[in-house]
């Protein structure tokens, strides 16, 4: 009887651990998105005429309550400061979150500065509300503007936008004819298959004990 008591305790405890780790291996690393922005002077309101571009690209990790950031204007003309404004595209918006300053009386001709925000980062609209920054970056009202001497109100602009990633591929097959399980998302559903594998395994086994000792 002790044999047969210690087999279902040793099962109960494989399906508990594939409870708690299946999960994890099936969703694994869904906790954070991507946006970007490419900055012109067709995008200001009203458009500017100038020849500077930019980029910003972000990655928002909702868990850990970060937006890291890096925005890069290789060649323009007197900036002197950089932010992301609350607004629709069309729009003009207060500043919700600071990106760049120039020294006062130095504005410069390029742009290439990067940082990761936080709710005490956040300013106006959204002072300290990191939840409101992640519902404005998925309903896309937010945007980045660069300003110079010459246009204070922005000289180029863009809108953020998610990216969006590209569609995992289905499993190749092998020369044996099995799926090929190698890979970022191949590795998650084979440990998925092991982890149950192993429940399963040490299930039958205490099935097997119980019905010799009857």
């Amino acid at each position: 009887m002790k044999i047969l008591k210690k087999r279902w305790l040793g099962a109960g405890l494989a399906l508990a651990v594939t409870a708690a780790l299946l999960p994890a291996a099936v969703l694994g690393q869904a906790t954070t998105s991507r946006y970007e922005a490419r900055l012109s002077g067709a995008n200001e309101v009203p458009p500017v005429t100038t020849t500077a571009t930019g980029t910003f690209t972000a990655t928002l990790d909702e868990a850990a309550g970060t937006l890291t950031w890096t925005l890069s204007v290789p060649a323009i003309t007197n900036a002197t400061a950089a932010h992301i404004h609350a607004g629709a595209a069309g729009a003009n918006g207060g500043i919700v979150l600071p990106l760049f300053a120039a020294p006062t009386g130095s504005p410069v001709s390029s742009v290439n500065v990067s940082g990761t925000a936080r709710a005490a980062d956040l300013s106006g609209s959204l002072a300290g509300n990191f939840a409101g920054l992640v519902t404005a970056l998925k309903a896309g009202t937010l945007y980045v503007n660069v300003h110079t001497s010459a246009n204070g109100g922005g000289e180029i602009r863009a809108q953020v936008a998610g990216v969006v990633a590209a569609p995992v591929a289905a499993p190749a097959k092998t020369g044996n004819g099995g799926p090929d399980v190698s890979g970022e998302a191949g590795s998650g559903g084979f440990v998925a298959m092991s982890l149950m594998a192993v429940a399963v395994v040490a299930l039958g086994g205490a099935r097997i004990i119980s019905t010799r000792k009857r």
